[in-house]
């Protein structure tokens, strides 16, 4: 699966484009879905920066002290879903963020990937 961060022609664009959120123009897109693969093209077609992201970079990027939890509010949604991926085998962990994402900021992406681990843990 490829990542890429999604730079939008409009730099203050926050909103949802074929699927994928975007905050101040900067949005999150993987190639590990249907959906996902056609964003990615459309994005391309319409002129949108793609920066192929380094899964294994983001999730030291977004490590932290066990002394001080992981607050999905303080952190943008590629850094979430990253720290959601390094952390894809400790399902507390995992219903923690969801929870927090959910009571907090709900973004779309960040609680899809949620149903998405979800429904291929049944």
């Amino acid at each position: 699966m490829n990542k890429y961060t999604v730079e939008s022609p409009v730099r203050d664009f926050t909103g949802e484009s074929v699927g994928v959120h975007f905050h101040k123009g900067t949005g999150s897109v993987d190639d590990a879905t249907k959906d996902g693969r056609a964003a990615i093209e459309y994005f391309r077609r319409q002129g949108y920066a793609l920066t192929p992201v380094d899964a294994d970079v983001d999730a030291v990027a977004v490590q932290v002290e066990d002394d001080d939890p992981f607050d999905p509010a303080e952190h943008d949604a590629p850094e979430v879903l990253a720290y959601l991926d390094a952390h894809a085998d400790d399902a507390d962990e995992v219903t923690r963020i969801l929870e927090a994402e959910q009571a907090g900021k709900a973004r779309k992406t960040i609680l899809a990937r949620g149903e998405q681990k979800q429904e291929a843990g049944k």
